[in-house]
């Protein structure tokens, strides 16, 4: 019962700071970066040593390469694409303006605040689950999200673990089709701040006890499930779960289990699991690693294990 107060609370007080330092920096998304959410980084990082729900042994040049995702060209990109889209939003009406699809009185940006920022996030997580759901359906796509999935377990260091790529197609699709509704800088720029608070707290190393709300929103307590090795458990494809539960894939046992057995991929014979350059080639010598795959000495799977997994299948998921 403690727990589940602390970790209400922890979630409770990100919200309130996120909101608070929003208003109070005119809704301008460097500062609140800059104010906000860097700060908090900080503390769900620390938390992760002081409450981890696994402990933080460290693999040979894991810590390196998270370094690298985080500091290199997915951080940056990310910053400069929040900031790039968030004035889109304020300098057009959206196509569906535009081209009279959506009268104008009817924009999201004419809309009360909160509506747009629920509709805005609701949207997002919508176009995000599908486009999060191929990338582990589609064997191209898979090719650059597996970077995302070759980690052996949850941090906040590698949540940004993630081909620039797959990236793009992620997240940037689901925010242009939000752009599109002719929702208010200000809405659309908290509705993102929101999202990053929730994202966070899905990859945070930390022993959360969300009860009942996470059949609401994905925490790490959902989201462990996602990045097992088992085809049949790498579900919950987005954040508000209402998504995975509405297309029959929210996976959360109630069995006891705190997570998966294992995560990572299912087959990891000589994947780069921790090296960020070989990462971001990796997509593009894909059917050389499946050759040299082939012609290695697998390990033996895991009893439960399904077989390999086809073209276009799954064959580990995650954010």
């Amino acid at each position: 019962m403690l727990k589940t107060i602390a970790s209400l609370a922890f979630l409770a007080a990100a919200l309130a700071g996120g909101l608070y330092t929003a208003q109070h920096v005119n809704y301008d998304s460097g500062k609140i970066f800059l104010y906000f959410l860097a700060p908090y980084y900080v503390v769900a990082t620390a938390l992760q040593y002081v409450f981890p729900q696994q402990r933080n042994d460290f693999e040979r040049s894991e810590v390196w390469t998270d370094v690298l995702h985080n500091g290199g060209l997915v951080a940056i990109s990310s910053v400069q694409t929040f900031m790039i889209h968030a004035l889109t939003a304020f300098a057009a009406p959206g196509l569906l303006v535009h081209y009279g699809i959506l009268a104008p009185e009817h924009a999201l940006s004419h809309q009360p605040f909160w509506l747009q920022v629920v509709v805005s996030m609701l949207l997002f997580d919508f176009c995000f689950y599908w486009t999060h759901r191929l990338a582990h359906e589609v064997d191209f796509l898979w090719r650059f999200h597996s970077v995302h999935h070759c980690a052996h377990r949850l941090s906040v260091l590698n949540a940004s673990r993630a081909h620039p790529i797959d990236m793009i197609w992620r997240r940037i699709v689901p925010i242009f089709i939000v752009l599109q509704t002719g929702i208010s800088q200000e809405a659309f720029i908290v509705a993102g701040m929101v999202g990053s608070i929730l994202a966070t707290i899905t990859h945070m190393n930390v022993d959360f006890r969300f009860g009942l709300l996470n059949y609401v929103i994905g925490s790490n307590e959902v989201h462990r499930w996602h990045h097992s090795n088992k085809i049949e458990e790498a579900k919950n494809f987005c954040i508000w779960v209402i998504w995975d539960q509405l297309f029959g894939t929210f996976v959360y046992p109630r069995d006891g289990r705190r997570g998966p057995a294992k995560m990572g991929l299912f087959n990891e014979l000589y994947y780069p699991v921790h090296s960020f350059w070989k990462q971001m080639l990796i997509p593009f010598t894909w059917k050389a690693w499946k050759r040299r795959q082939a012609g290695g000495t697998a390990p033996a799977p895991a009893p439960s294990a399904e077989p390999a997994a086809q073209p276009g299948e799954a064959i580990a998921g995650a954010r």
